[in-house]
């Protein structure tokens, strides 16, 4: 890992100018790849912790592809962040002016790095933020509806600085919330963050899986990168969710639904809706 994230650091800084960097810590690792003014901050998903070697930060490809700078916020443990080393690291960049150099700086994460997207935002009042199926804490007395991530609870610190972001947002220019309104806890978490910065973009029944969906919808990056860059157009952003139709991950969690609500009728519409490649035989299996 290290000897790829030092490779990609000094290409990037000698083409920008400006000086990468790599922070190691016990629990996490931090890297700034610089390419330009614009800057995206990200910090790893649940999942990330055991992805095969060499690994890269989240949302390294995208900030690459847009030609963005990008701060990465890698994970060695789920504590979602909550650690005294990464508080510690945002309050030497805040007291630094680092975040002050860039003209547009962006937080993007999803789930855990959801979280810590709204979170860490916090440091740069006027930074824009996008969030995909976002937790807003883990302290039980804020979010007793959350049973998830006992492990989360365990190793984070959810007592001190930016515990809660569903207040850190308050300073941020805007905030885009991307999940399932049917997906009881995200669905919650959602609730909790208002004002009139805060945008929500609908992906129902994605339940928890969402950039696993827009992955398999081809829609990733496109979603993604225009919500970071400012223009994500809610209307837009509807036609771009047709694709899920020929999503069979999103087509089998319709029709796992529908079938527990016992509605037969519904399951006949869903796999006449969906646009996939199925012969007769597999469409009887998917409605069994």
């Amino acid at each position: 890992m290290a000897v790829t994230l030092l490779k990609s650091i000094l290409e990037a800084s000698a083409k920008s100018g400006r000086q990468g960097f790599i922070r190691n810590m016990p629990r996490h690792c931090a890297v700034f790849m610089p390419r330009s003014s614009k800057l995206m901050v990200t910090f790893d998903h649940f999942g990330s912790v055991n992805s095969e070697p060499p690994r890269m930060p989240w949302g390294h490809k995208l900030a690459e592809e847009m030609g963005w700078s990008h701060l990465g916020n890698m994970t060695k443990q789920n504590d979602w962040f909550r650690h005294k080393d990464m508080f510690a690291l945002y309050r030497e960049l805040r007291q630094g002016k680092f975040f002050a150099d860039f003209e547009e700086v962006v937080f993007y994460g999803a789930s855990m790095g959801g979280y810590a997207a709204c979170a860490f935002s916090i440091v740069h009042p006027g930074a824009r933020v996008v969030a995909i199926s976002p937790q807003t804490t883990l302290r039980q007395s804020l979010v007793p509806f959350e049973t998830r991530f006992p492990g989360g609870r365990k190793l984070g610190q959810w007592s001190g600085p930016w515990v809660d972001a569903a207040q850190t947002i308050k300073r941020a220019a805007s905030v885009k919330l991307i999940y399932d309104p049917w997906w009881g806890a995200d669905a919650a978490h959602a609730a909790r963050m208002t004002g009139r910065r805060v945008m929500h973009y609908h992906t129902p029944f994605m339940r928890h899986r969402v950039p696993q969906h827009f992955k398999a919808m081809g829609l990733m990056s496109t979603v993604a990168s225009r919500a970071i860059k400012g223009g994500l157009n809610p209307v837009k952003f509807r036609r771009l969710l047709r694709k899920r139709h020929r999503d069979p991950g999103y087509v089998r969690a319709l029709l796992e639904l529908a079938q527990a609500k016992g509605h037969g009728a519904l399951v006949a519409r869903v796999l006449d809706r969906a646009d996939l490649p199925l012969s007769a035989q597999a469409r009887a299996a998917l409605a069994a």
